[in-house]
């Protein structure tokens, strides 16, 4: 049997738009005289006030640039510099997920099993999200 997860996008899943308070910060640091190179990226993440054990960030480019993905650990993300975004605009979408504990068919593979997982974070903060930065040279 194989062990997978498969990702949903948690709409009409819950409705946690009440009460939601989900803060990002971003600390965004870089140097070197090379144009457009990529940039390291780190912040916090917290939602319901608390940092945001595990999940991810990713930095979706609004101007044809490379995307950007990071793990949050206790809240906290870091991209260095070989992985970070180049400058420009980014759509930021937050996304983590957690078993249902239940077990639904395998999409590709009709005979076997998946865990199935539910995204946490509401839907405005990543499928539909209005969170955007700009990412700039230093």
């Amino acid at each position: 049997m194989r062990t997978e997860t498969k990702h949903r996008d948690g709409s009409g899943m819950v409705n946690l738009a009440r009460g939601v308070a989900l803060a990002v910060s971003w600390g965004m640091v870089g140097c070197g005289d090379e144009g457009p190179a990529r940039q390291p990226v780190s912040g916090v993440i917290t939602l319901y006030g608390k940092p945001l054990p595990s999940g991810s960030v990713t930095f979706a480019p609004l101007d044809g640039t490379t995307a950007a993905t990071a793990e949050i650990r206790d809240g906290a993300y870091r991209i260095g510099r070989s992985e970070g975004p180049a400058p420009g605009r980014y759509q930021v979408e937050i996304n983590a997920v957690k078993p249902t504990g239940k077990r639904i068919k395998h999409p590709d593979l009709p005979s076997e099993t998946i865990e199935e997982v539910r995204n946490v974070i509401p839907t405005s903060y990543n499928v539909e999200t209005q969170l955007a930065i700009v990412v700039t040279p230093d």
